[in-house]
């Protein structure tokens, strides 16, 4: 089996349909898919059951489980336990695939077998506009190279490498840095993988997001600043993170247009690209 799509969710409510469409319209058949469910209550695992005979319908292994977890990234290493693919890929509740073909061109007469780590490029959703992620591989020990959600690994490096639950962010940067460090081939798809949505946790808690990523990063022996730049830094983001906390969600959406053109990362996705 090519591979294994994890959705872990926690009453995801309407978000969980969107991304089970997404991972069933695929015009691929050669992988299992997993919903890995923390507990919900709101009836995220019936929805997710009541797809069983669809996924079944196209000889789609389906399984759903639903086990506590501390967290989002307790219940990604219960879904590599359950999982029997090559490649693993998480997919979480209001992520999608691109298009119908992801798997497909992903898969079919390609050649992975000294691939640890497969990337691609990703989508997002922000302000009602479609925008082109810029990954940047080169840069993996200064930022998050690319969407976790683009990755596919293979399932033995996330067993060996088991996602670090003390993190409560910066787990998948984690990984992918351990990886590299041990000198894992990385290998880029060459084609958009997922859409995101930037609703989530890293997009919204900046200030937590980047005091988290510090510590990971000198765990991994980087450093990025010295003490003095680290204090102006924290200063800067601790105004940034008000902003994001308090200010009209007007204001917050022309900073936020403003910021993707500053850094250049406002080049918007045509209809019908790969």
């Amino acid at each position: 089996m090519k591979a294994s799509v994890i959705t872990t969710c926690f009453n995801a409510g309407a978000s969980l349909k969107k991304t089970i469409e997404s991972v069933l319209s695929q015009d691929f058949t050669d992988f299992e898919y997993i919903v890995m469910d923390g507990g919900s209550t709101d009836g995220s695992v019936e929805l997710a059951r009541s797809y069983e005979q669809r996924f079944l319908e196209k000889n789609i292994p389906f399984f759903v489980y639903s086990e506590s977890d501390s967290g989002i990234y307790e219940g990604m290493n219960h879904g590599v336990a359950h999982a029997g693919g090559e490649f693993v890929n998480f997919m979480n509740a209001d992520d999608e695939f691109y298009d119908d073909s992801v798997l497909r061109r992903l898969f079919e007469g390609r050649d992975w077998s000294d691939v640890g780590v497969i990337y691609g490029d990703a989508a997002e959703t922000e302000c009602g506009r479609i925008y082109f992620y810029t990954k940047n591989f080169a840069g993996i020990e200064q930022r998050m190279p690319f969407s976790h959600q683009s990755v596919f690994a293979r399932r033995e490096l996330l067993m060996e490498h088991p996602l670090n639950q003390k993190y409560r962010i910066a787990a998948d940067y984690d990984f992918l840095l351990t990886c590299y460090q041990a000198g894992v081939k990385f290998e880029d798809a060459g084609m958009l993988i997922c859409t995101v949505s930037l609703d989530g946790v890293s997009s919204v808690k900046i200030y937590d997001t980047f005091v988290e990523t510090e510590e990971m990063m000198n765990a991994h022996g980087i450093y990025r600043y010295s003490k003095k730049q680290l204090k102006k830094k924290l200063f800067m983001l601790r105004i940034k993170q008000f902003g994001m906390d308090y200010l009209p969600a007007f204001v917050k959406k022309q900073i936020r247009l403003w910021q993707r053109k500053h850094r250049g990362q406002n080049r918007e996705i045509n209809q019908g690209e790969q």
